[in-house]
């Protein structure tokens, strides 16, 4: 399955879930319906900030993991990592998952401040 198929389907799915109109999710975006339905068809894959705006909107756990999946392997594929041996793929994303670890304890604390 290709990343924009997954996307769309997951984006379509989400809203059926949540009860959701097009139109609705088009202005809690501030984007134009014909926009949102180009992204649930599969036609465009959205800009990040739209991704955001996604995940906040939908509130959905399914949805952050399927958006989270999406963009690793988007990341995977621009690193050249399907390239490398398991090994050094698995030392990739256990240093990445430590930098993220590191990022969301400070982002954390920042947030106290």
């Amino acid at each position: 399955m290709d990343i924009l198929h997954e996307f769309s389907k997951a984006l379509l799915q989400t809203r059926q879930r949540k009860d959701a109109t097009q139109e609705q999710v088009a202005w809690a975006l501030d984007v134009s319906q014909a926009s949102y339905n180009a992204w649930e068809c599969g036609h465009r894959l959205c800009p990040y900030k739209h991704i955001v705006g996604l995940i906040n909107y939908f509130d959905d756990e399914q949805f952050t993991r399927c958006v989270l999946r999406i963009l690793l392997t988007i990341q995977h594929n621009m690193a050249g990592l399907d390239k490398l041996p398991e090994k050094e793929i698995q030392k990739y994303y256990t240093s990445l998952l430590a930098l993220l670890a590191d990022e969301c304890e400070q982002w954390i604390k920042d947030l106290k401040k």
